[in-house]
């Protein structure tokens, strides 16, 4: 990489105008031509991250291994077309539901934004989660910023350049993991792990294990920043949820400029223009620059600055995590109108959960015979009742005209079941609504059914 990042201090990019655009112009050629290499740094923002991530990492990676009464804890089936959520089960019938999760999601996703800038992307989002991993892993090996860089230049020893190999095929087997994971969410891990020993996994399966892990070695060991500032769609609309009083990455302009190196007679600010905040940053930016669409919010550039400045002797708070401009959170009317839409969603996504039934009942009248005379002189009403099992577990359907036990039918699990029934009424009844009594697991569930007897009128007309 060129050494645009040690620029010294008699090469100021802020000399003047002309002299900025060409520091910029040689630091983003100098991006282009090579992966950046990312210094990390302890302070309060990577501890917050890792509390974040952490979590976050474990829940990927085991929840494909807990189960639920026999069954995936966590499981997408696509050929079945449920969800399984531990004992909850959604179906294409709970798109309310779905729907209701997604718009909610969102609505909390823009309230975190316009509040706290992009936490998201800082702090939970897959690309930052495993970019950082990555790195994390690359230093262990490899060493500092420095030696990598010099590893870049071919300047490396025969060890470092083992190392780098042993980097990637760490790299390569947290990428196959990562892959396996990510399946095992639609296709349930101990099938697929019997079905693999068996030699009978299918080769579909195999193609999306090496598509996931190809792109997830090549995106947080390569691409990294570039996804997010060339490929990300959140952080082009984000601008839309961000105001003045967003809490946001920022560089104190007035206490650091002009920037250059401290000594007894100087007259520059506190920036001593070290470059500290571009080499840990992942998205290779430089926070002095401005607010930047690339920026993540991730704080990296913040501990780098405050243990600059805990070394100088000047106050920290050069760059900071705050809004650009303080304002009583009341005037904000449109994070408030986003609080409302997640209230209001989370509310009407609850009453859709628990109105939830966990049988579906379907009844049509057969049309191939509205009703027929029976040799008891009764009226049959012939139906075709469809029911669907909505839960994990086993259930048995008792279905009863007036208490009379008409037919009992066993689901399975997420299964579907048929049944024809008759409902017969004698020669007075008249035509109109009858009820129809469904009661399985302790609970009773009542459909009213068209009923059909032309005769009543006849007998009533005689």
């Amino acid at each position: 990489m060129s050494d645009v990042f040690h620029t010294d201090v008699s090469d100021d990019p802020n000399s003047d105008a002309n002299t900025a655009v060409d520091w910029q112009a040689r630091r983003i050629d100098a991006i282009e031509v090579t992966p950046h290499r990312v210094k990390t740094i302890a302070g309060r923002f990577r501890n917050w991250r890792r509390a974040s991530t952490w979590p976050l990492l474990l829940f990927f990676f085991l929840t494909p291994w807990l189960t639920w009464e026999g069954n995936p804890a966590i499981h997408f089936n696509l050929v079945q077309k449920e969800f399984h959520l531990w004992s909850w089960v959604l179906w294409p019938e709970d798109l309310t539901i779905i729907i209701g999760m997604l718009v909610g999601g969102a609505f909390a996703l823009f309230f975190v934004s316009m509040y706290a800038g992009r936490l998201w992307c800082g702090y939970a989002c897959p690309q930052t989660t495993w970019t950082f991993m990555f790195i994390w892993i690359e230093e262990k090996l490899e060493g500092s910023r420095n030696k990598r860089r010099k590893l870049d230049q071919g300047k490396g020893s025969s060890s470092q350049k083992l190392r780098r190999l042993l980097k990637f095929v760490i790299w390569g087997l947290l990428s196959l993991a990562t892959a396996v994971t990510a399946l095992a969410y639609f296709y349930p891990l101990e099938i697929w792990l019997a079905d693999l020993m068996a030699g009978d996994i299918s080769m579909m399966a195999l193609a999306w294990v090496i598509i996931i892990g190809g792109l997830t070695f090549v995106n947080a060991g390569w691409l990294r920043e570039k996804f997010c500032t060339d490929a990300c769609p959140y952080s082009r609309f984000q601008s839309v949820m961000f105001d003045s009083y967003t809490r946001t990455v920022r560089y104190d302009e007035k206490r650091g400029e002009p920037r250059g190196r401290r000594n007894p007679h100087s007259t520059t600010g506190d920036c001593i223009n070290c470059d500290m905040c571009v080499h840990v940053c992942p998205t290779n930016i430089d926070i002095r620059d401005g607010l930047q669409i690339a920026c993540v919010d991730c704080g990296a550039c913040v501990d780098a600055c405050d243990r600059v400045m805990d070394k100088i002797g000047k106050p920290r708070g050069l760059i900071t995590y705050e809004p650009e401009m303080q304002r009583s959170s009341g005037q904000r009317w449109r994070l408030w109108g986003y609080g409302m839409a997640v209230t209001i969603t989370a509310v009407l996504t609850l009453v859709s959960v628990l109105n939830h039934d966990p049988l579906s009942i379907s009844i049509q009248r057969d049309r191939l015979s509205l009703y027929q005379l029976t040799p008891d002189d009764t009226v049959s009403n012939r139906y075709i009742l469809s029911l669907h099992n909505r839960t994990a577990e086993q259930m048995t359907v008792d279905i009863l005209d007036n208490k009379l036990h008409l037919a009992q039918l066993v689901i399975g699990p997420g299964a579907r079941a048929g049944q024809a029934i008759n409902i017969e009424r004698d020669l007075s009844t008249p035509s109109g609504k009858v009820n129809l009594t469904l009661a399985f697991d302790g609970q009773q569930q009542t459909v009213e059914v068209s009923y059909s007897n032309p005769f009543a009128n006849q007998l009533a007309a005689n």
